[in-house]
């Protein structure tokens, strides 16, 4: 299928909506960038917490199907960029069957440094919480980050951390897309904004830190790429997915090296992977409170309730009939 391009080259906020304004116009004012063009409608609020430490509340929607390339960033203002997702999966391999489970909301961290590139689905509004620090501020003002995560800005290396939205980060993003229809004055939703995005990044740290391999995070950029396709690839559906072999041998990795290199960007197994999924979802659903246990339990692949229920236990800490309750 031949998906329209559209690019950027990596930078801070104000250098990506500028880039944008060239593209199609728009108008930037007062913290917020409001753009209604016939092929692209968006509207990003921004803060800049002094130079170098930038959040943004974005909301894009193409009308057609693009595929949009963002071009690494090598130069010393290069940032770590935050990602939380509540509509559309920002980072993704390629266009979803029709058919087939299109929501996979996630978090991730990465170097601007680098170059990737999404499918953004006609007429899905996409909605992300965006955060951006320097190099100069994570080295100067957060050397123990490095402790923690290694050397974030080898130039020479591509990585990316990646996880699910759970319920927590997903109902703190819902009160942040929300904020403006309140009609707050602008100090009290900056406020706002910066404290729940707090509690979010706490939220994410505190998910990857038990990661075991945050040192030793590096891929291949082209395995990168084969990486977020497979993680697309067994998110479409929310039956098992195909076993180890089968799916290294349809991507061109060996078992042993699909293995370590899924561990190192999503931080389990494939299959352990997909359950998660599974099961952030459906607790999501529950919290709706719009539908029964036994209905979640079978749109979430399982067959059988008791399955579901120990699962959900066995993750959460609480039956799925209790949490429903609460």
């Amino acid at each position: 299928m031949n998906i329209p391009r559209l690019e950027f080259k990596e930078g801070n906020i104000l250098q990506l909506m500028d880039q944008l304004i060239d593209n199609f116009g728009g108008e930037r004012k007062q913290g917020t960038y409001n753009l209604n063009h016939e092929l692209l409608k968006a509207e990003i609020r921004y803060i800049e917490l002094g130079k170098g430490v930038e959040i943004t509340l974005n909301s894009i929607k193409f009308s057609e199907d693009y595929n949009v390339l963002f071009n690494g960033n090598n130069q010393k203002d290069r940032h770590l960029c935050y990602r939380f997702s509540l509509l559309g999966d920002f980072v993704n391999g390629f266009p979803f069957d029709e058919n087939k489970v299109s929501k996979s909301e996630g978090m991730a961290i990465f170097d601007t440094a680098m170059t990737f590139e999404t499918i953004m689905r006609k007429n899905q509004w996409h909605q992300w919480l965006g955060i951006r620090i320097s190099k100069s501020i994570i080295e100067n003002n957060f050397s123990h980050f490095l402790d923690y995560f290694g050397d974030v800005f080898n130039k020479e290396k591509t990585w990316m951390i990646y996880d699910h939205t759970p319920l927590e980060v997903n109902l703190l993003l819902k009160e942040l897309f929300d904020l403006k229809h309140q009609k707050k004055l602008i100090p009290v939703e900056n406020a706002f904004i910066i404290a729940k995005s707090s509690e979010i990044i706490g939220i994410f740290y505190e998910r990857i830190l038990s990661r075991k391999v945050l040192q030793n995070k590096y891929v291949h950029e082209e395995d990168l790429k084969a990486l977020f396709k497979i993680k697309d690839d067994i998110l479409s559906t929310f039956e098992m997915p195909p076993s180890l072999e089968e799916i290294a041998e349809k991507y061109g990795f060996s078992v042993s090296k699909l293995r370590r290199d899924f561990q190192k960007v999503f931080g389990t197994s494939i299959h352990k992977f997909h359950q998660n999924y599974r099961l952030e979802e459906a607790k999501i659903a529950l919290a709706a409170k719009n539908r029964t246990v036994t209905e979640i339990s079978r749109t979430f692949g399982y067959k059988s309730i008791a399955k579901f229920s120990y699962a959900f236990k066995k993750k959460f800490g609480i039956a799925p009939s209790e949490f429903a309750l609460k």
